[in-house]
Parts: C-alpha cells; structure tokens; sequence
C-alpha cells in the first residue's frame, strides 16, 4: 500500500485526532536505536526536581522569554492584548506568564526570536508526513519514530493513531515513557510499538514520590504488565548526584534487569543542567542544586550496576 494510500484510508474512516507536540527533533541518536525522529508531546504527570524538558510539564501552550536575545525594542508591549510585557524605568523586559493567552502576536512581532511559544497543536497526518520524509535513513540505520515528552501517553488517543500508522507503513516505533500512565494504555498501545524505553526515577515509594509527585506502585505495576506480555523494554536511569545516586539504586536496577525476561538492557542517563535555563524562560522554578558528574564518575555508575549482575549497562 502507498504511503498516501494509507494516509487517504485513515482519514476517510474517522477524523484523524490533534495533539500538542512541543519539538520534532530529527536525526536523533539518543533516544532509542539507530537514526530517529523524536516526536516530544506537551503534558505529563509527574513533576521530577530535576526535569530536562520544564515546557513539556503543561498540556497546554506556553510562552517563553529569552532575556538574553531581547533589544528593548518594545514591540511585543505595543502588540499584546493581554498586558503581558511591559518595561520598567531601566528598561528591563517583564513579563506576566499568567496573563498570556499563547496568541502569538508577540512572537510574530519579535525580530530577535526572544519569544516563542512552546506547543503546537498537530494532526496525527501532519506528523506522520514529517516523519516518513526520514525513512530512508530509518531503514538505512535500523531506526524510526520516537514518541516522547513530558510524557507521550498522557496524549494517548494520539500516540496510539500514530503508531497505528508508523507500523502500517514499516516504521519502527519506540515510546519514552515515565510509566505512569493508565495500565489499559500500555497493553492497547503494545501491538504497535517495537520498544518501550522505560524511565526508573528512583528506588522507594518515599524518595520516588519526594521528587516525582508520585509513589511507584502504579510504575511497577505498568513495568511488570510489559513483563507479562512481552513487550520489550530499554530501563531508563536518570542519575542526579545528591537526589537518587546510591547502591540500593543501583541494586534494584539490577535486580530488575535480571528478573524480568523483557528488559533488554540497562541505560544510564546522566544529569545535565539544560532544564535550568529553559525553566526561566517560561517563569518557572527550577528545583535541583546538582552538579553535572564528569566522565569518570559517569563510567563509576555504570560500573555499580554491573557490579550487581550481569546485565549490559551502557551510556545514553
């Protein structure tokens, strides 16, 4: 079947469903194997201390304001409806995150890309057509299309139209996930997905709830559901020194990989501090105080792991 084909047949079923995708992030190396597409979706459940992607957490579109790139030129302020911007009597830009509607008079008038808006309402089709433009490199490397976040599955009826598609027309499909989603969502979605790359935050109810917002019942609930039916699984491992960093972590990761037959491997994903500045532009907190491990305490962790089994450990 061609490819507009199966776009043609999708469409005249049923109206294709709308998401709130964030970035498309092609040639991606880093989120699954071979050469990919990352797909990043807005919302998510959780609110780790540490977050990468901040303008992921709201389902909803988002302003940003980057200081740095802004003249003073004072055309956003003369453009809002809503009173966003206004200068004080040095001249510094402010801006009232709460009062913003996302209509994005401002962004347009704005010549130094100091504003944008984070979200942007897409069809399951204008997605797939930007994907599939990669396949030949998908093919060529053994990738295809991740679907990430915030986290993807909080926009479920969208993933799993997507994912429909990508499989219907040979795309590998991978999906990022924190694992806290609804355990139905996991099994539907499971036929069309290839590969879940599944997030362990951290080891206990207490400290996992402390920096998620959420306990891990329904985690390891959904991660041994994946066990149950086979799905192939990545095990996901965020280090951030001070926060989750211990041997007990480092055991339970282990003991993980061993006992469950789907786990496939073990990746650990090292702190970095690019949330922090993307955190200011949207007017929010940014909550850890870590600092980024170098490449021997990285090579360490990996070493803990394995020193708790024979698992492969690599570096995502």
């Amino acid at each position: 079947m061609l490819i507009k084909d199966s776009i043609s047949q999708t469409s005249s079923a049923q109206p294709l469903t709308a998401g709130v995708v964030f970035d498309i992030q092609k040639f991606s190396v880093n989120d699954g194997p071979g050469v990919r597409t990352a797909v990043f979706m807005k919302g998510c459940q959780m609110k780790c201390v540490w977050c990468h992607n901040p303008e992921s957490l709201s389902s909803q579109k988002q302003l940003a304001f980057n200081a740095e790139k802004c003249v003073g030129c004072r055309r956003c302020e003369q453009v809002c409806p809503n009173g966003v911007h206004s200068f004080d009597a040095e001249g510094n830009h402010k801006v009232d995150f709460d009062a913003c509607q996302t209509c994005g008079q401002c962004v347009d008038t704005c010549m130094q890309d100091a504003l944008k808006i984070y979200g942007k309402e897409m069809t399951v089709e204008q997605v797939f057509v930007e994907v599939i433009k990669d396949k030949v490199y998908f093919d060529k490397s053994g990738g295809g299309i991740t679907l990430s976040g915030g986290e993807a599955l909080k926009q479920f009826e969208f993933c799993l139209a997507l994912a429909k598609m990508c499989k219907a027309n040979g795309v590998h499909v991978c999906i990022e996930t924190n694992g806290a989603s609804k355990a139905e969502h996991y099994r539907t979605i499971a036929p069309y997905v290839d590969l879940f790359l599944f997030d362990y935050k951290a080891t206990g109810d207490e400290l996992h709830k402390a920096l998620t917002g959420m306990t891990r019942r329904l985690v390891d609930t959904n991660l041994r559901a994946l066990n149950e039916i086979n799905a192939s699984v990545i095990l996901r491992c965020p280090m951030i020194p001070g926060y989750n960093v211990s041997d007990a972590h480092f055991a339970a990761i282990a003991m993980l990989a061993q006992t469950m037959d789907n786990i496939q491997k073990v990746e650990v994903l090292p702190y970095h501090n690019f949330g922090r500045g993307k955190a200011s532009e949207i007017g929010t907190d940014y909550m850890v105080d870590a600092e980024m491990p170098d490449d021997e305490v990285i090579e360490s962790w990996l070493n803990r792991v394995r020193h708790y089994g024979e698992i492969e450990v690599t570096l995502s």
